[in-house]
């Protein structure tokens, strides 16, 4: 049964120097009153204001911006020093490798290998031993049709538990890999070096994560990243994770964006997690109404 736990928000609320208005009941609010292009200008109590609402909403989303690498580098860098690219840094933009191209644009001829980024759900980077707090993604081009990115609470997803199964998940850790046997996004990305795979191999995490900002507690496991607790096999580990997995995508806790040109949003890695479906044309992505364009910038 799912368990409503979590007052709805105020429609628009005021903070400083900003307002938000929710974008779902359970997660989400869309902030208007700032140009990010000059975010050097913000002041830091609007900074830490922001940060506030991140930890409680999951995601902020940021219309109409249209940044370039440089000005969203430095809204990023308001928030924190930044995190390594992704997975690699082959993904980077040229001069720019503290970012993440994510697209299904060929580049001579070759098709991209991030065109199915995030095309299961998943938090960022949690196969390292300190994951990363949060991500800012940006998009430049989307399709004319879909492209969107599907987000969840994972406030919601632990609240909505019952007190026996949330007992025996505070006592689990996970394993984090990219190496699992759950994972079916690496599509056509080219095998790994040596040193890029050492530094995916993967971190034990709390099933159970206490968010540092807020107090919550929140669900850390993901579909992609995760497929044992410790002291448990694959097999034993399977049909609990399957359930928690049906969870996480739940339309109940979820929120699902629609791209604009110009867009950012930010979301919390330690309370949300995403995902990108499949709701394009992805065999016609040599047509420019099909392309999808964006860059990822990490909190450490």
């Amino acid at each position: 049964m799912l368990q409503d736990v979590q007052e709805s928000p105020a429609p628009t609320r005021a903070h400083s120097g900003f307002s938000a208005r929710a974008l779902s009941w359970r997660l989400g609010s869309e902030i208007t009153g700032l140009d990010l292009r000059r975010s050097d200008q913000i002041p830091a109590a609007t900074i830490d204001a922001l940060w506030r609402l991140l930890g409680e909403r999951g995601i902020l989303l940021f219309r109409g911006q249209g940044l370039d690498h440089d000005q969203h580098l430095a809204f990023t860098r308001r928030f924190g020093p930044l995190a390594a690219t992704g997975m690699t840094s082959r993904y980077a933009p040229p001069g720019y490798p503290d970012l993440f191209t994510v697209t299904n644009i060929k580049s001579n001829g070759m098709r991209s290998e991030t065109e199915n980024a995030a095309q299961q759900w998943h938090t960022d980077q949690s196969f390292l031993p300190v994951p990363a707090r949060a991500s800012l993604l940006r998009c430049e081009i989307a399709p004319q049709s879909g492209g969107d990115t599907m987000f969840s609470s994972m406030y919601a997803v632990y609240d909505s538990l019952s007190e026996g199964l949330k007992a025996t998940l505070g006592s689990l850790r996970a394993f984090h890999t990219l190496f699992n046997t759950r994972c079916r996004v690496m599509g056509n990305r080219k095998p790994m070096t040596a040193e890029e795979a050492a530094r995916v191999e993967g971190a034990w995490h709390p099933v159970v994560l206490t968010h540092p900002d807020t107090g919550r507690k929140a669900l850390y496991i993901s579909d992609q990243m995760v497929d044992r607790f410790e002291g448990w096999t694959v097999e034993e580990s399977k049909p609990l994770l399957d359930y928690l997995c049906r969870l996480i995508e739940h339309p109940a806790y979820t929120y699902r964006h629609r791209w604009q040109p110009g867009d950012l949003i930010a979301w919390d890695n330690r309370s949300t997690q995403h995902y990108a479906p499949l709701d394009y044309d992805f065999d016609g992505m040599d047509r420019p109404e099909n392309h999808r364009l964006m860059f990822r910038s990490t909190l450490a």
